[in-house]
């Protein structure tokens, strides 16, 4: 008899053990997927990280290609640039000169690109990047035929790339 209650009680232990065993691999394994999922997406890298930094209804309004008043600069604004999110490519008609990477702010009129290093070859007449050339911080406005970009008053107009 003490033999039968002795092996019944490890028998429910183990059991216990067995069932807690399981149910967190099965939880951690449901969240390591849900990361690879996740990580694969930028839309969800935005969601996840930079929602309350980039206003995606202005956005919305600056997305296209646009070339400066005289076609000296041409500019990109992607909403999903090779899975790298909100992206913003500003390069001169020659090849010489230009800018682009990832927006990591846009909000009120203020507009934050980190910078691909690899990629710069130097930025319009009057602009300057910041933070040791790791970010182009520029302001922004739509106007009727595109949009004004500028740094510390130094403007250029971009009107929408004719197709």
């Amino acid at each position: 008899m003490k033999f039968r209650r002795h092996y019944a009680k490890w028998l429910i232990i183990t059991l216990i053990m067995a069932i807690g065993i399981g149910t967190f691999a099965a939880l951690t394994i449901s969240n390591e997927k849900q990361k690879e999922e996740s990580e694969a997406k930028s839309t969800s890298y935005l969601t996840n990280q930079r929602q309350k930094d980039v206003d995606m209804k202005a956005l919305k309004t600056l997305l296209g290609e646009f070339d400066s008043d005289g076609g000296s600069w041409h500019l990109l604004i992607d909403e999903d640039f090779g899975d790298k999110g909100p992206y913003m490519s500003v390069s001169d008609a020659v090849g010489n000169g230009g800018f682009e990477g990832r927006i990591m702010y846009l909000k009120k009129g203020i507009v934050i690109v980190e910078i691909d290093e690899d990629l710069y070859k130097g930025m319009p007449d009057g602009w300057e990047p910041e933070g040791k050339g790791k970010y182009a911080i520029l302001d922004y406005a739509t106007t009727d035929e595109g949009i004004r970009l500028g740094y510390r008053g130094k403007e250029l107009d971009f009107d929408k790339a004719s197709e």
